[in-house]
């Protein structure tokens, strides 16, 4: 990605949205990109912290991995986005491990240059606050979620989700296809359940006249009766 491209991905990202060119610019002529392979660990949990992520293509998978060995997946980041926030503040060492879902290219900026980015842009420290309020309010309602609601209502929340972030909530009535972009079984693991039990949530909403399954895509036939399918 050259450096323009790279500058108009960053304009999009909550965090650099109210820096000016010439400071988007210093970002870029900092940062390195790098692409890689899906599967790829691109740092895992006790690493040190000493750049800030930004994806600039694929998807990411952010997880936690417990004694037993299982995954808990925390979020599916997708571009534009930005990851490690947390450790560049506080120096502490990550606290989750991050894979390549699909192939990726990422973005690193160094500690350092984050760092006195937020000396000099008053911008910068808004876009921050704006960025850790929206992951404290995306844990607050996954966590909700897993604990309040069954796997067909946490699917239709997904369902809602996507349709909202791509705008066609408002759009016609007619029926709106909502691309996986992720296998069954990377699904059930960010919703917080197994592909069997996802499988079954899936032919409940089908049968319901809710949804229609075909292949890699979902249609949704009835929008309000997934919004009900929350309570």
């Amino acid at each position: 990605m050259g450096n323009d491209a790279a500058m108009a991905l960053l304009r999009h990202v909550p965090l650099f949205a109210g820096l000016s060119d010439e400071t988007l610019e210093r970002l870029v002529s900092a940062s390195r990109s790098r692409a890689l392979p899906a599967g790829q660990i691109i740092w895992s949990e006790g690493d040190p912290g000493d750049a800030l992520l930004i994806l600039e293509s694929g998807q990411l998978r952010i997880s936690r991995i417990e004694l037993d060995g299982r995954e808990t997946v925390l979020s599916v980041v997708e571009p534009p986005g930005v990851i490690g926030e947390l450790a560049l503040l506080d120096g502490q060492p990550r606290d989750a491990t991050v894979i390549a879902q699909r192939d990726v290219t990422i973005r690193l900026l160094p500690r350092q240059n984050f760092r006195e980015l937020l000396a000099r842009e008053p911008a910068a420290i808004y876009g921050l606050l704006k960025t850790l309020a929206v992951m404290v309010r995306q844990s607050n309602e996954r966590y909700s979620r897993v604990i309040s609601l069954d796997v067909p209502a946490r699917v239709a929340a997904w369902l809602l989700d996507r349709a909202a972030k791509s705008g066609v909530l408002t759009s016609g009535s007619g029926p709106i296809s909502i691309p996986l972009g992720r296998s069954q079984g990377e699904l059930a693991a960010e919703i917080g359940a197994t592909r069997s039990t996802l499988n079954r949530a899936l032919k409940e909403l089908e049968r319901g006249g809710l949804i229609v399954v075909e292949g890699d895509m979902i249609d949704v036939l009835d929008l309000q009766g997934l919004n009900r399918r929350l309570n």
